[in-house]
């Protein structure tokens, strides 16, 4: 998402904290997208919200040349925070079977039976969506990292302490949406669903220091 009253941009990475997030910087342009879908609708449409100025604003920008359009989409792009976060990525799997919202999958499969269905799936989300990795949300089509800041959901509160300090938000961050569990995630596993995760998020794992269990 983008704000432009903070000036920065929010990868909505699913089940990494973005609902608390967004109740602060409030509603996306166009939700679930990555960085490098954010950098071309930037270059290319009115990415300002809400109301009837704004509305009729977005019409006529389509009336302009196309490159004074990619100039200052560009230019904006460049100057704005970009920032998200990521999650261990077998925990994250777990509050993925375990969500509430809508796309809840665990009265019709056996975690067993999720796992696998995650190891063929496109995306992680309820969304379609070309992201194998929670790091793809973060670069470019050539891998190359576009975010200024990757957080963690492990640290959540310390990161945004940083992010708000940055972006000069005087707010801490709620917490929407726990999907609370009376087992730890490492309880959804046995040695096979383990190695399953492993192989399927390996790039996540390394790029992002996560172990099982940790």
């Amino acid at each position: 998402m983008i704000s432009h009253k903070y000036k920065c941009i929010f990868v909505e990475v699913p089940k990494t904290g973005s609902t608390s997030v967004r109740a602060i910087l409030g509603k996306p342009w166009k939700p679930h997208l990555d960085l490098w879908q954010i950098k071309n609708h930037m270059e290319n449409y009115w990415t300002h919200v809400g109301g009837r100025t704004n509305r009729m604003l977005e019409v006529l920008y389509l009336t302009l040349p196309k490159q004074h359009r990619n100039n200052a989409g560009r230019k904006q792009f460049e100057t704005y925070f970009k920032f998200g976060f990521v999650r261990n990525p077998w925990d994250r799997i777990v509050s993925l079977y375990e969500r509430k919202e809508v796309g809840q999958l665990r009265d019709k499969m056996t975690f067993e039976q999720f796992v696998d269905w995650i190891q063929y799936s496109s995306a992680t989300c309820i969304h379609s969506a070309p992201h194998r990795y929670q790091l793809d949300w973060f670069v470019d089509h050539n891998g190359n990292v576009l975010a200024d800041f990757i957080g963690k959901f492990e640290r959540l509160d310390e990161d945004w302490a940083f992010l708000a300090k940055k972006l000069g938000i005087n707010a801490a961050l709620p917490h929407w949406r726990a999907n609370p569990r009376e087992r730890h995630y490492t309880e959804y596993y046995d040695a096979r669903t383990r190695e399953v995760i492993a192989n399927r998020f390996r790039i996540d794992i390394e790029r992002f220091g996560y172990n099982f269990g940790k």
